[in-house]
């Protein structure tokens, strides 16, 4: 077996477990910011494309390019009370950007179950990425950490806005 297929596997899972909790928000309310939340189920979905999107075209091009205005739009520190606004303008809809953080996921857990050691373990190609990760290898595990805290706030959201009355309570 590959040994990066579990890191595959449970990026798959985790991915497939969110997209199912951003499913179950109504388009309406995806942009809210219930309880003083900072990030919205919307801003959150739209992250999660950046996030693969970057790690995808470091493990898969030799000059990896760097998106300048995803990452304004969606990246840390981005203005989460426009992510409805430009959450439409780049992807259509909300059921639009939820089928791109699948299709950009699989992308991804695909790049990560054929990357070769050598590459992996070489500096991160993308020298902006890289003050952030030395190595693909740094970039990955920390994928794993970033879904699942991504996970965790669709999470509060869905409990913040229960007690916010946004949701039903059931």
């Amino acid at each position: 077996m590959n040994m990066l297929e579990p890191i595959a596997r449970t990026l798959a899972y985790d991915r497939s477990e969110n997209l199912k909790l951003a499913r179950s928000v109504p388009e309406d309310i995806c942009d809210q910011l219930p309880a003083g939340l900072a990030q919205s189920p919307c801003w959150i979905v739209c992250h999660l494309c950046l996030a693969d999107t970057l790690q995808h075209e470091s493990l898969t091009s030799n000059t990896p390019g760097f998106d300048n205005a995803f990452f304004a739009e969606f990246g840390p520190g981005s203005d989460t009370t426009m992510a409805r606004a430009l959450m439409n303008a780049r992807f259509g809809s909300w059921s639009d950007a939820i089928n791109a953080a699948a299709a950009s996921h699989a992308k991804l857990v695909d790049a990560i179950r054929n990357a070769e050691m050598d590459r992996l373990l070489a500096p991160h190609p993308n020298e902006r990425v890289r003050a952030w990760f030395k190595t693909l290898a740094d970039n990955i595990c920390y994928a794993v950490w970033h879904e699942g805290n991504h996970g965790g706030q669709l999470r509060a959201w869905i409990h913040a806005a229960k007690h916010a009355n946004l949701l039903s309570a059931d």
